[in-house]
């Protein structure tokens, strides 16, 4: 049997299963990474963060680059968002005698939690949210103890903006850029003294000899030139300017840890290895910028 194509039923129901199989995968090839640092995720000195979960599409919680193993998983609101993770999580105990809820912690080893809108489940006696958003914490352990993060979780449909949320250390953070000061140069003033006819002749050319003062002017024309961080934040704004590095995509990531990695007193050669850059794009970005 043939279709309006001429083509086979099975060839037919091939092709649309493709379709309906390939289709998502462009789509989340093309959605982006949002990025954060630890303090502005464990809501320090800022009003917490809102991520959206896209019906269909779910959203990654990464804390790869902390170096933090997550322990523990709260959802305020179970019924419409369900989580998974890529490793183990702590398990609490069922022994009464022990107020440790998180001993059992010895192979809690998970960096990346996936979260996803579910079709409404109604639980016996549990409240749920009106409006389908909630509020996710996570308990991590890592080198300098235990953090909690908090997010609000708000379910979305339609196409996503974005379906993995970075965590960063702070000290990746960039810096605001520093100005330099203009030079300042010493003003020339000359005073010319009366010259007399009886003085003698190398009296008068003593005379005459301009006077240095201590005023001081700044020379708003001189150029300044930039250390390697500012020149790389002035490169990489020029290259955002002209769409060359679109900002949020992997590489202006890059060249910010870069940024970070300079400020912090490391050479051109660890800065490029330890962010990833491409030292063709960095030497580049470090051109333009001392333009």
């Amino acid at each position: 049997m043939k279709n309006s194509l001429n083509l086979p039923i099975s060839l037919s129901k091939s092709i649309l299963i493709s379709l309906l199989v390939l289709s998502p995968i462009q789509v989340l090839a093309g959605s982006g990474a949002r990025i954060v640092y630890q303090r502005e995720a464990q809501g320090i000195n800022s009003a917490g963060i809102e991520l959206k979960v896209w019906r269909g599409y779910g959203l990654t919680i990464n804390f790869i680059p902390t170096g933090e193993t997550i322990k523990q998983v709260w959802i305020g609101d179970p019924t419409r968002i369900s989580f998974t993770s890529n490793g183990s999580l702590c398990q609490k105990t069922d022994n009464s005698s022990s107020n440790d809820s998180t001993s059992n912690c010895g192979q809690a080893n998970a960096t990346v939690i996936f979260l996803r809108q579910i079709k409404p489940i109604s639980f016996p006696n549990m409240t749920n949210s009106i409006d389908g958003s909630t509020q996710i914490t996570v308990i991590t352990s890592g080198s300098d103890g235990q953090k909690q993060y908090q997010f609000k979780l708000i379910p979305a449909t339609g196409q996503p903006s974005y379906t993995s949320l970075v965590i960063k250390p702070d000290v990746l953070r960039p810096l605001p850029i520093i100005r330099t000061k203009p030079q300042i140069v010493p003003r020339v003033r000359e005073n010319k003294m009366p010259v007399t006819t009886t003085a003698p002749p190398q009296e008068r050319v003593a005379a005459v000899t301009p006077v240095k003062t201590t005023n001081s002017i700044i020379s708003p024309g001189t150029p300044q030139a930039r250390n390697d961080a500012n020149a790389l934040v002035y490169g990489l704004a020029n290259a955002g300017r002209n769409g060359q590095i679109k900002p949020g995509d992997a590489t202006w990531n890059k060249v910010q840890d870069a940024i970070k990695l300079l400020r912090l007193g490391k050479s051109r050669e660890l800065a490029i290895s330890h962010s990833g850059i491409s030292e063709e794009i960095f030497n580049q970005l470090i051109e333009w910028g001392q333009k």
